[in-house]
């Protein structure tokens, strides 16, 4: 009893181990199930064998109706253009997709690997022609017959321009004159960095000149049309080292020019030569047999045979080969025929006559002579006064001719050349005038200037720009002036009241000034600030606003926060003046060479900068309430008494007015004798060195 008790306690325990185990194995079989590995995919493209390898590992097989699918779509399309799908009975896969699958399509392709719907590997698949990365050259001169062509492919190290195995390239050639291309020489398998074609002979595509298309075509036994690999273009022409014309001193006395054609090669050699002469516009005019030394062909052309053409004219190369075919060279000459008319100047002289200078005009063949015709003009008619016949030479570059003035009035001159064939030929037309001035004068003028009439004084022949003495000016006086200031030009003109015109119509004096640097500003004086560097455009006094505002000398004060010293200042409105050129010290000699250079040009920051002398005239002669106009001007329009030319401090040294009464003659000449500057003005007035 106590022995079946034992036994069957054993027999309940082994049981109970039996469940133990089996519930440990079912906790890790699910716990390893849970750890699987999930699906992977990998893909080789193999270029040069037109194939796409792939291969998935990993599969799961316990997942009944599970799918792996292989997808190829065409990338730039998005076409399906392949498809395989496999059940699941293994845990891996492996295949291929091939060139001839995707029925030779060059395209690049993305595989996509699915395991059932779920995407596992997607990679793209080049199959394309790297037609990007292969040239073609095609080498010899236009003139050969015989050719190389080379197919260079840019390929890195091991890299394949097509895909696949079997594929071969063949040159063909077309002519816009032709029905089809022609192939030249063998068919190669594509290998290497490149294929070489020597020594083709072009004759086999034809007899034919002019610009041919080379094209390497890709052929394989799988492709149903050849497909273009790259293309060149060549040129089968005649060639020569140079084309010229040219003319010479005894080819002129014939009337002829030379025509020289060097170095001539053609690919189907050479019969005849002729050269083809033409108008600027392409009209032709003759063709003219070459003759023949060697390779070069020469000719000589006469005015005759070209009618006497007076044109830039134009020589083409006509060669005829072998075969009897007429092919123009590319290259042209060109010959000058054109009639120069040179440059022609009238020169008036106070003994009422004119000097006629003609420079510079040539007429192929020489001219025979010239004539030079006055005619009179008034009220737009013309009435020939007379014919001078002038004699020339052909070694002379310069005709001269005196020819009487007459009477005041308007005139033109008619130059004419006659050829040695005898035609008469116009080489130019002069209008000029005679007035009195041209007889030489003396006194007072009414003159125009700009569409006005002026008051001007003249001396031998020459117009005095200061006034000052000729009207016996006084200094404090009531002088009636009146001032323009042409901003542009940076020109002062002073003008006095004529009392038999009762205008201000004679120019008293003029001086070139600095006007402000902001010539862009058209504003008025209710605009000027502290900040301001622009002179005010509008109709102002002088020292006409009630405060004393006349200074011999005055500190301005700069919109920098410096201070200057000006001379002779002479107030127009707001903080504008008429003044020397500020210095940096009370001193004579404080200058900067620099500011005063820029006369003429805007330099201030409003007001209007003079010389020393211009300055203390001003102040001396301008007498309160002038009137004061500023204009935005003209720089081609100065004034009725120009713009005034101005010294230039051009050495180191001077730190003064050149017109600086005040500075001792002698320093001045000492400075002028060693050209630091340009001119200078006495103590007493006199100008040296400028006008």
């Amino acid at each position: 009893m106590l022995k079946k008790t034992v036994e069957g306690k054993r027999s309940i325990l082994q049981g109970m181990a039996l469940i133990s185990f089996l519930l440990v194995f079912s906790v890790f079989a699910v716990f390893a199930k849970a750890q699987a590995a999930e699906p992977a995919a990998n893909v080789n493209v193999s270029r040069a064998d037109g194939e796409c390898t792939y291969s998935v590992s990993d599969l799961d097989t316990s997942v009944p109706d599970s799918e792996l699918t292989i997808q190829v779509t065409n990338k730039s399309t998005g076409d399906k253009v392949w498809e395989k799908i496999y059940e699941i009975h293994q845990d891996s896969h492996e295949g291929k997709v091939t060139l001839e699958d995707l029925k030779y399509d060059f395209a690049t392709y993305t595989i996509t690997i699915l395991v059932n719907d779920t995407v596992i590997k997607t990679e793209d698949i080049d199959f394309t022609i790297h037609t990007n990365k292969v040239d073609l050259s095609v080498l010899g001169s236009s003139y050969e017959l015989t050719r190389t062509f080379n197919l260079i492919s840019t390929e890195p190290k091991d890299g394949v321009i097509v895909p696949g195995k079997g594929n071969k390239v063949s040159i063909y050639v077309w002519h816009g004159s032709l029905d089809a291309s022609v192939q030249l020489g063998n068919t190669q398998l594509i290998a290497g960095s490149g294929l070489k074609w020597s020594n083709v002979n072009l004759a086999s595509a034809g007899h034919v000149y002019g610009t041919w298309t080379a094209t390497a075509m890709l052929t394989n036994n799988n492709l149903d049309v050849s497909k273009a690999l790259a293309t060149a273009q060549y040129s089968v022409a005649p060639k020569a080292s140079s084309f010229s014309s040219g003319k010479s001193t005894s080819l002129e006395k014939k009337q002829s020019f030379k025509v020289s054609l060097k170095g001539l090669k053609n690919p189907y050699d050479i019969k005849k030569v002729s050269f083809r002469v033409s108008t600027k516009a392409g009209k032709a005019l003759a063709t003219v047999s070459a003759v023949q030394s060697s390779s070069n062909y020469t000719a000589t052309i006469t005015y005759k045979s070209v009618k006497y053409t007076l044109d830039q004219l134009t020589i083409s190369a006509i060669i005829q080969d072998s075969a009897g075919k007429k092919v123009t060279l590319a290259k042209t000459a060109a010959v000058d025929l054109t009639v120069k008319p040179g440059t022609t100047t009238i020169t008036k002289k106070k003994n009422a006559t004119c000097k006629v200078v003609l420079k510079n005009a040539y007429v192929p063949g020489n001219m025979s002579s010239l004539k030079f015709i006055v005619y009179s003009i008034s009220g737009g008619k013309k009435k020939k006064i007379k014919t001078y016949n002038v004699p020339v030479s052909a070694s002379k570059k310069k005709v001269s001719q005196i020819i009487d003035s007459y009477k005041v009035g308007d005139y033109k001159l008619y130059v004419y050349a006659y050829t040695a064939w005898n035609k008469k030929l116009l080489l130019s037309t002069t209008d000029y005038t005679i007035t009195k001035k041209d007889m030489g004068k003396s006194g007072w003028y009414y003159e125009k200037y700009n569409g006005k009439k002026y008051r001007f004084y003249y001396e031998n022949n020459k117009k005095v720009t200061d006034l000052t003495d000729i009207l016996n000016i006084k200094k404090g006086g009531s002088n009636k002036f009146y001032i323009e200031v042409n901003r542009a030009a940076a020109v002062v003109t002073v003008y006095m009241y004529n009392n038999e015109t009762n205008k201000y119509d004679t120019p008293v004096k003029a001086a070139t000034v600095s006007v402000g640097r902001d010539v862009r500003t058209n504003a008025g004086a209710g605009a000027l600030n502290i900040k301001s560097s622009f002179t005010p455009i509008g109709n102002f006094s002088i020292c006409s606003n009630g405060a004393a505002v006349r200074y011999t000398l005055k500190p301005m004060h700069e919109p920098d926060g410096s201070t200057v010293y000006a001379r002779w200042c002479t107030h127009i409105v707001g903080n504008v003046y008429f003044h020397s050129i500020a210095v940096s010290a009370q001193s004579h000699y404080a200058l900067s060479s620099r500011s005063y250079n820029r006369l003429g040009s805007p330099a201030s920051a409003g007001c209007i900068r003079m010389t020393v002398a211009d300055a203390k005239w001003l102040y001396g002669y301008a007498p309160t309430g002038t009137r004061v106009k500023i204009n935005v001007g003209s720089s081609k329009k100065p004034g009725p008494l120009g713009k005034p030319q101005t010294i230039k401090i051009v050495g180191s040294g001077v730190n003064y007015d050149p017109t600086d009464p005040d500075v001792p003659d002698s320093r001045k000449k000492k400075d002028y004798k060693a050209k630091k500057i340009t001119g200078y003005m006495t103590k007493s007035g006199k100008k040296v060195g400028y006008e």
